[in-house]
């Protein structure tokens, strides 16, 4: 069977030391676990438009992409997700929750306290990685 491939995008946001992450609806695929928000990539859209796009739609919140973490994939069963997780800047705007039933801001050590979905587990150890060689290079 060939399944179907989505390359999507992640943004995760930082605030004040704390990470935004998003519950999914219960109703949706992969329904309740927790996420970076983000979406698919259309056509003719970089991986950076996509992103602030789709953080706009789903949050109502204009930011600018930053840094790449990781790409991850993971077979769904159904489907096949190509992640792609960035730093994303917030610029403008107050969050709506426009596609999450919740949301929380969480510091780095609380993120294991949520269940992700299976693409964002990467994207969650590059960010511990980053945060560590960052520090590590702050002087």
């Amino acid at each position: 069977m060939n399944k179907p491939r989505l390359v999507v995008v992640a943004g995760v946001i930082e605030k004040q030391g704390n990470y935004f992450i998003a519950q999914r609806f219960d109703n949706a695929s992969q329904g309740g676990l927790w996420e970076f928000p983000g979406g698919k990539i259309e056509v003719g859209e970089t991986p950076s438009q996509a992103l602030e796009r789709e953080l706009y739609e789903e949050l109502a919140i204009r930011t600018v992409t930053g840094l790449w973490l990781a790409d991850s994939v993971f077979d769904y069963g159904d489907k096949i997700v190509e992640l792609k997780g960035y730093l994303s800047h917030w610029q403008q705007g107050e969050i709506q929750l426009n596609s999450h039933q919740q949301m929380a801001w969480v510091s780095l050590s609380q993120l294991g306290n949520y269940q992700f979905c299976a693409a964002d587990y990467p994207i969650i150890t590059a960010l511990h990685d980053y945060i560590a060689l960052k520090s590590h290079t702050e002087v």
